[in-house]
Parts: C-alpha cells; structure tokens; sequence
C-alpha cells in the first residue's frame, strides 16, 4: 500500500498532465479557429490580384496587393496551415466540395475535378476547409471502365 503522500503526489502530476492536455487542445482549436477565419481575407487577396492581372492596372498596385497576400500566407503557414489544390485529382467528398458538375469529352475525367474555385485548407490532419470545385461527368458509355483504369 503507498503512502498517502506517494498517492497525492501521483494524483497531482496525473492533475498537471490533464491540465498540460486540455490546455494545448484549446490552444489548437483556438488557433484553427483563428486561422480559418481569415481564410475568406486570402481568398479576397486572391481575387484582387486575379482582377488586376486582368483589368492591366497599375504594377505597383499589383505588386502591393501581392505582397501583402504573401505576408499573411507566411503567418498562416507559421501556424501550420497548409494549402492544397484538387485540380486534376479524383473527387473525394472528405477533401472536395462540389460545386458544380461539367461534362466532359473524354471518359478518364469522369469522377475527376476539372477546375478548382477555392483551394482547401488543413492544419496537420485536420481539415480546415475543403476545396471547392467542379467536378467533371462523362455522359457516354464505359464510364466505370475507365474509372477503374485511372485509379490503376
């Protein structure tokens, strides 16, 4: 039997690992939650870049723009956000958002994203958004055959 100053002190550092736990579980979804909200700013930085490459406005203008979106995608990156693109890889409904659904010619793009309107966004494991794209769908015949030859 231990004595009751062993089982304290075993009961107090089982307390401080509970605590050291719970705290960097609420510094992570704090964190996430922090880092998803500006998610949308991004996006708006990188529209704004898009229209001024189109509308051939002014280059310091741009370059500003750029570097401003540059900034805050290496902070976001600091706190382990990473970004991936979908375009070209098969649909995945954990990864992907559907947006919308475009046919397509040739079979071996059928289930497939075919462009990409928002890039998703994870932190480690955990899916922070999911990329929103079009999914493309061949209307002819063998459409499963040729599915299955893409995922080899």
């Amino acid at each position: 039997m231990q004595s009751p100053v062993v089982q304290a002190l075993a009961e107090l550092d089982a307390a401080r690992a509970r605590v050291d736990r719970d705290a960097a579980r609420v510094l992570d979804e704090t964190r996430a939650k922090l880092v998803a909200e500006l998610l949308p700013v991004l996006d708006n930085l990188d529209r704004a870049i898009a229209a001024g490459r189109a509308a051939d406005t002014g280059d310091e203008l741009l370059e500003g723009v750029t570097l401003v979106r540059a900034q805050l995608s290496s902070v976001l990156r600091g706190y382990g956000l990473e970004r991936f693109d979908a375009t070209d890889e098969l649909f995945d409904p954990r990864l992907h958002e559907a947006i919308s659904v475009m046919a397509v010619d040739d079979p071996v793009y059928d289930g497939v994203v075919v462009k990409q309107w928002e890039a998703g966004y994870q932190i480690g494991a955990r899916l922070l958004r999911p990329a929103k794209v079009i999914v493309g769908r061949f209307a002819g015949a063998g459409v499963s055959t040729a599915r299955s030859a893409r995922l080899g």
